[in-house]
């Protein structure tokens, strides 16, 4: 039996660029290969925000759905919660044949590769276009520091656009297959912002498409492609709904929902209440000129660091300021911080250029244009950006502006490539190339030689200081010659930073430039070009991803990598947690008994070192202290920024950029306050007794929120505070509140004989009852989505609990039969206790999670039977053809 030699020749650039995708993620991610994975910060700080969640899961194998690891409480949506998903079966399988990063990468460059074979570019170069795509820096940063979602997300949308392409051009019935799949795809990895950015591409895209079919007479069938591509792109999203209805149901209770403050924190006068702040939206945004870097990585210095860390640079600096010299920021953008440069190539860059003089497609408008509006509202000093937060709808819902630059990130690679197919197959003006190249050659070498006239060497604050420390020094003129020559010197340095780069990046488009010629005149064969091609754009964003995730050792060990046992334990219990385990463990004889017996039968069945069967034994014993009790924890260093107390502990603080809006107002309000009076108290190195008194008199709102240890050095036991509230408690007496600024207001003086109650529960709620000193309350079962309490009481009470009010989902019932609860404190729960003895429960059963769950199973039908019936309409097809 013969194979055709068609067969064979449309199947090998496929598979070749399939073995090649794999090689090269395989070769960057090396260490992976050795056993290593990858240490990701962001990773590590799941890892503790998702402890509690993982070891319910693992002990009753189910999820859930709520957390109290974090910020005294909260949903799991956004931490950790599975989804059945019919479409990601397949992701998951083939990431557990190649697992991430390799796998991530992997689908980056495949999924590119199929956009640019939606456009009939050669597969070779498409082939090369998709590991440029997957090489862009922005994916190293973000696989970097374990943004693993957005990387899912953004793999899925190349190949999301290259369906509604290929349907319009080309085929709708596989087309509409394709869009459905890789919709689902895109929307499991559950990153909305990126979906959001995606849309206006999406947008850009139909216009244009929809002016070709107009000017063409076609408007018909513009509209039933279209229609039928929202139908696929429907059924795509059925599959996912679960995660995005509840995603949408907890959004409107964050912080980037609205509030129901009319004044702020600081000043009791109007604030906005409906979005994010936009200094905290802008935060990471770029600032004057940097957009440049994704042509120069350098052109603000790349990444955050010291100078001193450059040796090259620090021999050029004066002996006697190297010590100041060494100590100054090497990245000097406007940035919070910065990973390194969202560099896309400067080979790239300029194929981008050429693309718009020479590609005839129309969807260059589109790319350019998305492109040019995701280059200006990356940018934080930007009338247009403070326009989109202010007026657009939903984007001031997402912070970092930034990251809309994944649209210039697909939009330059693909036009870029586009050209070079077009190169391919049609001649050039030589004279419009040449102009091309010489005015783009022309822009960097002004950089190189004037770069003083194009760019600042100071970030906006360091102006701002320079300027103070001139006033400062004021009649000083040998201190101010001095700050002179400092400064002068920082520019220096960091002007030899950037003129470096500028250099590298001029190289490269002039090599680039001379290849294309050689191709224009017909002295390269274009299976030359194409390896010559090969090799300068990779080489190109290789070197600089490795100055940002490289495989360096130091001694035996990796600068980036960890073996697979530390990667999935990142903490080790300190002191500070062992002090909390034995304090509670001598208040409690039969939590020690029962931890005991866990301990007995354990197993080392993993074949484990005897180091990891210590942590084995000791994540065992924190998972049942946990489950046990129900205290909470405050870590005195930087609360708000780790997840790590989260680990071991029910946490006041946590890691998310998603916390609850109501805890959020409390933290501005009160927490911060209270935090900060312990802070000094320690700083001033009192005495435990006034640490003792500031908890007792100046820290109400720790107190109700049941936090019974601080943390202040993780090598010493803990502080014990004796006067926080516990888990509930009856009150004396309910002072109602006329709306949430009262409310919020009234805290300042809450203890644990009053209530703070909205007087919108004043009718539901019965305040003719007599307070009972002898009545009891006690939690006697702990889970996070289930507590019960035992109630005593000689005559009717009311009860306040040391838990997050969240009405979407929280059900009470006493003596199983549902009740009413109301928010107590701006932030707790209350209710009204019936005489006598009695059990309550609170159970997390938000309806929304199992109903949409459902809708979920049945989309998945429907998305199985909508693929099985396309595919079969267009065998059909082709069979009548034939």
């Amino acid at each position: 039996m013969k194979i055709d030699k068609r067969i064979i020749s449309k199947s090998l650039p496929p598979i070749v660029a399939i073995l090649v995708f794999v090689i090269i993620s395989s070769i960057y991610f090396s260490p992976q290969l050795k056993g290593y994975l990858l240490k990701q910060s962001d990773i590590d700080q799941f890892l503790g925000m998702s402890k509690e969640i993982s070891d319910f899961r693992e002990k009753y194998d189910s999820e859930p759905l709520w957390t109290n690891s974090m910020f005294a409480g909260m949903p799991a949506y956004q931490i950790s919660t599975k989804h059945f998903n019919i479409v990601s079966l397949l992701k998951d399988s083939i990431l557990k044949i190649i697992p991430r990063p390799i796998g991530y990468m992997f689908f980056l460059m495949l999924g590119f590769y199929i956009l640019l074979l939606c456009f009939d570019v050669n597969p070779w170069l498409a082939m090369i276009g998709a590991i440029v795509f997957g090489l862009s820096s922005l994916n190293i940063l973000y696989l970097a520091t374990g943004h693993n979602s957005k990387i899912h997300a953004i793999s899925f949308i190349p190949p999301l656009i290259g369906s509604i392409i290929y349907s319009y051009r080309k085929n709708l019935l596989k087309g509409s297959v394709m869009l459905s799949i890789f919709v689902c795809l895109h929307l499991s990895a559950n990153h909305i912002q990126m979906t959001y950015y995606m849309i206006f591409l999406i947008l850009a895209i139909l216009i244009v498409e929809f002016f070709h079919f107009l000017k063409k007479n076609l408007l018909p069938k513009f509209l039933k492609i279209s229609g039928v591509l929202l139908l696929a792109g429907i059924l795509g999203v059925i599959p996912t709904i679960s995660n995005l209805i509840v995603t949408y149901e907890y959004s409107e209770h964050t912080i980037r929902g609205k509030s129901e403050l009319t004044i702020s924190a600081n000043k009791n006068e109007s604030t906005k209440t409906d979005a994010l702040d936009s200094d905290y939206i802008k935060r990471y945004s770029l600032g004057f000129g940097e957009i440049w870097s994704v042509a120069i990585p350098n052109i603000k210095g790349g990444k955050s660091g010291l100078l001193g860390y450059d040796d090259e640079i620090m021999k050029k600096v004066p002996s006697k300021y190297q010590n100041e010299i060494a100590n100054k920021y090497s990245y000097w953008g406007e940035q919070y911080a910065s990973g390194g440069a969202f560099y896309f190539g400067a080979s790239i860059f300029f194929l981008f250029i050429l693309a718009m003089f020479f590609v005839k497609d129309k969807i260059k408008w589109a790319l350019l244009s998305v492109s040019v509006l995701a280059l200006i509202l990356s940018m934080k000093y930007s009338s247009v950006t403070d326009f989109f937060i202010n007026y657009f709808p939903l984007f001031s819902k997402f912070r970092d502006t930034k990251m809309m630059l994944i649209l210039a990130q697909l939009s330059f690679p693909l036009l870029g490539i586009l050209f070079l197919n077009h190169l391919l197959k049609h001649k050039i003006d030589k004279k419009k190339f040449l102009y091309v190249t010489i005015s783009v050659s022309g822009l960097f070498i002004l950089f190189y030689v004037m770069p003083t006239v194009f760019f600042d060497f100071f970030s906006y604050d360091e102006v701002q200081q320079y300027h103070s420390q001139i006033n400062k020094y004021k009649g000083n003129q040998n201190a101010l010659l001095q700050l002179e020559e400092i400064n002068s010197e920082i520019s220096n340095a960091r002007e030899s930073i950037f003129k470096s780069d500028v250099l590298r990046s001029l190289l490269y488009i002039l090599v680039l430039a001379t290849l294309v010629y050689l191709l224009i005149i017909r002295v390269l064969k274009e299976k030359a070009f194409i390896a010559i091609l090969a090799i300068i754009l990779v080489f190109d964003l290789w070197t600089v991803d490795k100055r940002y995730l490289n495989n360096e050792k130091k001694g035996r060990k990796y600068n980036q990598w960890v073996d697979s046992y530390k990667y999935r334990n990142p903490f080790q219990a300190t002191s500070a947690d062992i002090g909390i385990l034995n304090n509670e463990l001598e208040a409690n004889p039969i939590l020690k008994q029962k931890i005991n017996d866990e301990i007995g039968q354990f197993k080392n069945d993993k074949k484990l070192k005897s180091s990891e069967i210590k942590i084995e034994k000791e994540k065992l014993i924190f998972r049942e202290l946990n489950f046990a009790t129900n205290y909470r924890v405050l870590a005195l260093q930087n609360p708000f920024i780790s997840s790590r107390e989260s680990y071991y502990h029910k946490s006041i603080g946590g890691y998310h950029g998603a916390k609850l809006k109501n805890f959020q107002e409390v933290v501005e309000f009160y927490i911060g306050k209270e935090h900060a009076a312990i802070i000094n108290i320690l700083n001033e190195k009192k005495s435990i007794e006034a640490v003792q008194y500031v908890l007792k008199n100046h820290t109400p709102i720790l107190n109700m929120l049941n936090t019974k240890y601080l943390i202040y050095n993780q090598g010493a036991p803990p502080i014990i505070n004796p006067f926080h509230f516990g888990n509930a408690w009856f009150v004396e007496q309910i002072k109602f509140a006329e709306n949430a600024d009262e409310e919020i207001l009234s805290l300042k003086s809450i203890d644990q004989k009053t209530v703070i109650v909205n007087n919108l529960y004043e009718k539901q709620i019965n305040k003719n009852f007599e307070f009972d000193s002898l009545a009891t309350i006690q939690l006697i079962s702990y889970s996070p989505n289930h507590l019960v309490y035992e109630t005593n009481t000689e005559s009717a009470q009311f009860a306040v609990f040391s838990e997050i009010f969240f009405q979407a989902g929280w059900k009470v019932f006493i003596d199983e039969k549902p009740s009413e609860y109301y928010k107590a404190n701006y932030l707790l729960r209350s209710m009204n206790i019936p005489k006598g003895k009695h059990i309550v429960e609170f159970k997390f059963e938000p309806e929304s999670y199992f109903l949409s769950r459902n809708i979920s199973y049945a989309g998945s039908a429907l998305l199985v039977l909508f693929i099985v019936g396309m595919l079969f309409m267009n065998y059909r097809k082709v069979k009548l053809m034939i």
